[in-house]
């Protein structure tokens, strides 16, 4: 009988337990992957596709920059290494341009033709 009775408050008490802790169970698990968001967020919006950029390298404040043959508009690069060895020729620059600073992100440097 006293097992009966031990069963019987066990039951009673996981029955009980159950909806409370059900809420818990019932709610969506946070996402556990979101490298693309992350990604996305990284990219500045003013930051477009690559562009080549035709000019001449020159050196500005003591930086490499790209004076552009047209327009006269001069940019920052952010590969200075790069920029070095094509000082005073002529250019095309293929990168990606942020407008808010001004400066091309380089991926490729090639003298003009």
């Amino acid at each position: 009988m006293r097992k009966r009775f031990v069963i019987s408050i066990a039951t009673f008490a996981f029955a009980t337990a159950i909806p409370a802790g059900s809420s818990l169970l019932a709610q969506p698990a946070a996402p556990t992957h979101n490298a693309s968001i992350v990604q996305d967020q990284t990219r500045p919006d003013n930051e477009s596709q690559a562009k080549t950029f035709t000019g001449t390298i020159t050196k500005a404040n003591g930086k490499y920059v790209l004076q552009e043959a047209t327009g006269g508009t001069s940019y920052q690069l952010d590969d200075q290494t790069n920029a070095k060895k094509y000082s005073g020729k002529s250019v095309l620059v293929t990168g990606t341009l942020d407008a808010s600073t001004n400066t091309i992100r380089v991926q490729k440097i090639e003298a003009s033709a």
